[in-house]
């Protein structure tokens, strides 16, 4: 015995508006990813980097370039006891603790510290996160550094007495080398 013609037509119509559905959710999901999208990936303009090699563009800029050994005091500090919660990667406007930026070291992020910048200055330095949001801290230094900006890793510091052309370049080819390299990373 047959099926009755009217339960197969039912059916039919039944799959029809189901894909229909699933259509329509397909093109609303589409459109919602593009609207979402904002289309170009932001892009940061960073100053061109002349030199390639991080020890010589210390030398170049000035900038002293050293690593720590474990139980060092150096200022800013590079390196903290275990335990602290760590700042996040960002800009800040105030100064996060010693023990959270060593912190965030462990982690490696890498932490650039500045005292007496003008606006231009710190504007560079946030060009210099925005280019590497996660592994990136810029924030004004509370610990009385000896430096005018300085950038820091787990047990690696790189200070310098102002912020030219050259250390600019120091700064970014010691952010390349140590970001990620903490312990904890």
């Amino acid at each position: 015995m047959e099926g009755d013609p009217r339960l197969g037509g039912s059916r039919l119509a039944a799959l029809a508006y189901a894909g229909a559905w699933v259509v329509a959710a397909a093109i609303a999901v589409g459109v919602l990813l593009a609207v979402l999208d904002g289309g170009e990936p932001e892009v940061v303009a960073l100053p061109p980097v002349r030199e390639t090699e991080l020890t010589r563009a210390a030398h170049e800029a000035g900038c002293e370039l050293r690593r720590a050994r474990p139980g060092e005091r150096v200022n800013p500090p590079v390196d903290g006891g275990v335990g602290a919660l760590p700042a996040t990667p960002g800009v800040y406007d105030r100064a996060p603790g010693p023990s959270a930026l060593t912190a965030a070291m462990r982690r490696g992020v890498v932490v650039i510290q500045f005292r007496g910048l003008d606006e231009s200055g710190v504007e560079l330095l946030r060009m210099f996160q925005e280019a590497q949001p996660d592994g990136t801290i810029v924030a004004p230094n509370a610990t009385g550094m000896p430096f005018v900006v300085a950038a820091a890793a787990y047990r690696r510091l790189l200070g310098c007495q102002d912020l030219s052309d050259a250390a600019s370049d120091a700064i970014q080819l010691f952010r390349g080398r140590y970001v990620g390299s903490g312990p904890g990373a």
